[in-house]
């Protein structure tokens, strides 16, 4: 798994300025510095940007731009994306607003975004989840994102918008949510390392 990030980030910096702006950008290009990459599982490679840019690639050699605070400019705030997951048939990317609020938006081919409901139920009360993200993962089996941010976050966001889940970690980040099969290992700062079944 290691070893493909690492082959999809030497592809995302040998190929992606040249190729991305070979497509939508012909003159300028990536404006973004790159924060985050995945794959889903058709093979088809997504990036995000502080800039508020979204990339995908069938193969990782051509690139396309989506430049999400101008297309969405008046409608959604302007993002500066932290973290990209796909899976599920869907594609989900998490940023910050310039109030330095928390955003997720998913889309099924990378071309229409929308926001995805950040509500949760704790002790009782509707309450919405405000950290900065670290990054995202899709867990094929139980068909949900998971957001791993500050103050040891892990919330779960299922194919349901009402039954988004919140669990915190005794770590002041929770850094990544690592799949194997039916477990998985959550990783935080200070060492923290947690082996979950989902």
């Amino acid at each position: 798994m290691a070893r493909r990030y690492g082959i999809l980030m030497f592809l995302l910096l040998g190929c992606l300025l040249p190729a991305a702006s070979a497509q939508e950008k012909p003159s300028g290009g990536v404006r973004g510095t790159l924060q985050a990459v995945c794959a889903d599982p058709d093979g088809r490679q997504w990036a995000v940007t502080d800039a508020g840019e979204i990339l995908r690639s069938p193969d990782g050699s051509a690139w396309t731009v989506f430049d999400f605070n101008a297309n969405y400019a008046g409608y959604y705030p302007r993002m500066r994306f932290l973290a990209v997951a796909a899976g599920g048939g869907s594609v989900m990317v998490a940023g910050l607003d310039p109030e330095g609020r928390l955003a997720v938006y998913t889309s099924s081919r990378g071309t229409v975004w929308s926001e995805r409901s950040l509500e949760y139920t704790e002790s009782g009360e509707r309450r919405v989840l405000d950290v900065t993200p670290v990054s995202l993962s899709y867990d094929p089996v139980r068909d949900s994102f998971f957001l791993c941010g500050t103050q040891g976050t892990l919330f779960e966001m299922p194919g349901c918008s009402h039954c988004n889940r919140l669990t915190r970690y005794p770590a002041d980040t929770l850094y990544v949510r690592l799949q194997a099969g039916f477990r998985a290992t959550l990783l935080g700062s200070g060492g923290f390392r947690l082996v979950v079944e989902p």
